[in-house]
């Protein structure tokens, strides 16, 4: 099995443990193989990051440019591993792989029953772009969003050498 077969492999548990709850509460269903191939259609597209701990995905995110902004197709921290060091890893290399690019915005969409997702989005700064009954299509300005002190703090981090267990 290759490096990406792997990686989906691993992001595709960690999200079956992490969203299967808060999709089937939105109404939605959350089926592995389904979920996986949707997943491998959008990793030739995609910036993929990820953050590994013991030879176990703990983190990653992936996103792709669509039109003015950067879409988030997913963003997962492992329960166990949500901390600083673990977030700005996985922040760094997110936003590094929106460098010299032209987009402008970041676009993140999440179900309501995701309040953690939610209040982590609000947190940031984020800005409802739209909504309906299931969910939020966020946005926010890129160049603002890397100024926030959540972030700022994660380059700070980051800079520093800081890993896990730092």
């Amino acid at each position: 099995m290759g490096k990406d077969a792997l990686l989906l492999d691993a992001i595709v548990d960690l999200d079956m443990a992490l969203l299967k709850e808060h999709t089937e509460a939105a109404g939605d269903r959350l089926e592995r193989d389904a979920h996986r191939q949707a997943l491998k259609q959008r990793f030739e597209s995609a910036n993929i990051t990820d953050v590994w701990r013991d030879n176990k995905l703990i983190a990653y995110s992936f996103i792709w440019p669509k039109d003015d902004c950067w879409f988030v197709g997913g963003f997962a921290i492992h329960p166990d591993h949500r901390n600083a060091a673990t977030m700005s890893e996985l922040l760094m290399q997110l936003l590094e792989c929106t460098n010299a690019s032209p987009q402008v915005h970041v676009e993140s969409h999440v179900y309501k029953a995701n309040r953690l997702s939610m209040d982590f989005h609000q947190k940031l700064g984020f800005e409802i772009k739209r909504e309906n009954e299931k969910g939020v299509a966020f946005v926010h300005r890129l160049d603002v969003l890397k100024q926030h002190p959540i972030v700022r703090r994660a380059a700070k981090r980051a800079d520093r050498g800081e890993k896990y267990g730092s």
